[in-house]
């Protein structure tokens, strides 16, 4: 006689010191590039430049929110292992450490160039706090904590090792509050939202779709691997 016994959960594969390094070089790849291309348009056209600053944060907020967005269904195909397990083991924790930290440098870059604009007139306090900008406080305000919440969950997957599967797993839910706060950030502190109401619109049900599919491919997963029957005599 035989018993059927649930078969054990993979072990998920640890984050690589050689994506942090290329995560941390691509967010401060992207830092100087803005840096540099802010100071080569203040000296050489002076005039323009004041408008420059709004033009970057503008072009670099949708960026980001393409990254963001990118990054997240990127999480559910991973965890819900939506595609071949050879192909997610080659790129599955590479492309999401890449995407999240990409998308956070280019969300600091949209922030921090508002400090060289002296239409809107932000100071550091505005950029880094929330609720307290004189441009639309709660949208904006929304927008910092979702940049704050996603650097928390980015960098959670190098605490990976000091937490439980569960701890890990409920912090990760987070994501799907984060790619909220910034979606309502977008919408309505943005001054491009009515021409890209496509892109939000295209990325939330892209979200919602493929949280669908993770959620019933999890639980025939779960069927699966509870039907699963080991040599273990009763």
């Amino acid at each position: 006689m035989y018993r059927l016994v649930p078969a054990p959960a993979a072990a998920s594969p640890r984050p690589r010191r050689k994506n942090v390094i290329l995560g941390f070089i691509a967010v401060l790849g992207f830092s100087l590039l803005g840096a540099v291309s802010l100071g080569a348009i203040a000296y050489h056209l002076p005039a323009a430049a004041t408008h420059a600053y709004w033009f970057i944060s503008r072009s670099s907020g949708v960026v980001a929110y393409v990254l963001i967005t990118l990054s997240v269904l990127w999480g559910l195909v991973q965890s819900g292992s939506l595609l071949n397990p050879r192909t997610l083991t080659g790129l599955s924790f590479g492309l999401h450490s890449f995407l999240s930290w990409l998308g956070l440098g280019v969300a600091a870059l949209h922030g921090l160039v508002l400090l060289g604009d002296r239409y809107i007139n932000f100071d550091l306090a505005q950029v880094v706090a929330p609720f307290i900008s004189t441009y639309r406080p709660v949208p904006t305000g929304l927008g910092i904590v979702s940049f704050y919440l996603m650097l928390l969950l980015t960098l959670s997957f190098y605490a990976r090792p000091h937490l439980s599967q569960r701890n890990f797993r409920l912090l990760h839910y987070a994501s799907f509050g984060a790619f909220a706060l910034v979606t309502i950030h977008g919408i309505f502190a943005g001054t491009d939202s009515a021409p890209l109401w496509w892109l939000y619109a295209a990325s939330l049900l892209s979200v919602l779709l493929l949280t669908a599919m993770r959620v019933v491919n999890t639980r025939r997963r779960t069927t699966r691997q509870a039907l699963r029957p080991e040599l273990q005599p009763t």
